[in-house]
């Protein structure tokens, strides 16, 4: 047992996922280390506009990309890794301009707040991150993605206090660290933009076509059930238990996006290599070693959350927050199980078996649509309550999904 522990943690997979931990831990511990202060400068209700305004960045923004960015990482040619990008680009850079048409139109009708016209400049500047997240993964250059990430969160931090005096400077402060992720992506890629092959683009375009066609409906119907609370308690409940879940979704999501995401990533990598070398017996073992990885980290994260989480908020964020720290060991049960299965679910694309990750994601969508609307009838704790048990059942489905994909291969 212990040799296999070892020979795990020294595997590259591992090691480059132990790299990326570094990077992406401090940059999500920046802000943690930060929530206390502007806990208490800035309200429940800032951080409930500042969800809502994440939740159309993020949704409008996966239209945007036409979620082509995972496949930057496929294609043996560096070429056809360029084109995938300036497709990207082209396509994000149409959407942001409608989105802000539409905005500016919808304005002489009803009164929208000023925050959503920052709305199309954060589309494009979620697009850039996520290129940028998936080229310095293709070309394994995990300090630079370090740098970028840890940047990106003392930028936003740093902004979220220079305009702690405005309004909505929470969005402020998440819009700049954008805009440093926009230049960054500059740097690297407008160079490239100096030849447009637009034979090439469509090329790419129909290659990995069942990215927008296939994955994205299902990616699409995937976030807005993820973002299913943060609309549902805004309109059912009040805005400091909208601020108090958002706050607690911070917490809880922090360790998911420091370890998940960098293991996942590496691992999407790696299991990309071996496919196309057509070592299944390492695509197994990959899996497996991953499964072990993560659940053992989930349980030392997320069962201390959940016996401790209400007197950890009041201690971290004052007493104001003593319900966000009730929420956070309800939905602590939820996370650890999404902490193990999200980052694996990337073998269902490598393996090229979009169906399923398309079935299981509208699945997903109509369940959570359907607990959200029955559970509004109930307190905000049932329905929370509710809402694990609905994610416990669907990620363990999901999972054996995986598994079972896994071993019949």
């Amino acid at each position: 047992m212990k040799q296999k522990i070892e020979k795990i943690v020294k595997s590259s997979s591992i090691g480059n996922s132990l790299l990326l931990m570094i990077g992406t831990g401090i940059s999500q511990f920046v802000p943690v280390l930060f929530s206390p202060l502007l806990a208490r400068i800035y309200s429940p209700a800032d951080f409930g506009d500042l969800a809502i305004f994440m939740a159309f960045s993020v949704i409008i923004g996966m239209c945007a990309s036409g979620m082509y960015e995972y496949a930057i990482v496929l294609p043996e040619k560096e070429n056809d890794a360029i084109s995938i990008v300036k497709l990207i680009t082209i396509i994000s850079l149409f959407i942001s301009f409608l989105c802000g048409i539409i905005f500016i139109i919808l304005s002489f009708y009803i009164k929208i707040e000023e925050f959503y016209y920052l709305v199309p400049f954060s589309i494009f500047f979620t697009t850039c991150y996520n290129i940028l997240s998936y080229w310095y993964n293709r070309t394994q250059k995990y300090k630079i993605l370090n740098i970028v990430r840890i940047l990106q969160s003392v930028i936003i931090v740093a902004g979220s206090f220079m305009f702690y005096s405005y309004k909505n400077g929470l969005i402020y402060g998440f819009v700049l660290g954008g805009l440093f992720c926009c230049i960054m992506y500059l740097l690297n890629f407008l160079i490239h933009f100096r030849k447009i092959n637009l034979k090439e683009i469509k090329r790419v375009a129909i290659v990995y076509k069942k990215f927008p066609t296939l994955i994205l409906p299902s990616s699409l119907m995937n976030t807005v059930s993820g973002y299913a609370p943060v609309f549902f308690i805004k309109k059912f409940y009040t805005s400091s238990q909208l601020g108090s879940y958002s706050m607690s979704n911070r917490v809880l999501t922090a360790p998911i996006s420091v370890i998940s995401t960098a293991i996942g990533q590496v691992y999407f990598k790696n299991l990309s290599d071996y496919y196309n070398e057509e070592k299944d017996e390492l695509i197994k073992k990959t899996f497996q070693n991953s499964t072990y990885v993560l659940s053992f980290i989930s349980i030392v994260i997320f069962l201390p959350l959940f016996f401790f989480g209400e007197n950890l908020a009041i201690f971290v964020f004052g007493k104001a927050w003593k319900e966000a720290g009730e929420f956070i060991e309800i939905i602590a049960l939820a996370s650890m199980i999404k902490f193990i299965v999200s980052p694996l679910s990337t073998i269902l694309i490598v393996k090229k078996e979009l169906n399923k990750v398309a079935k299981w994601q509208t699945i997903y969508f109509f369940t959570s649509m359907t607990i959200f609307i029955i559970g509004s009838f109930f307190s905000i704790k049932t329905l929370l309550w509710i809402y694990v048990v609905h994610e416990t059942i669907l990620y363990g489905i999901y999972y054996y999904i995986m598994k079972n994909m896994i071993d019949r291969n």
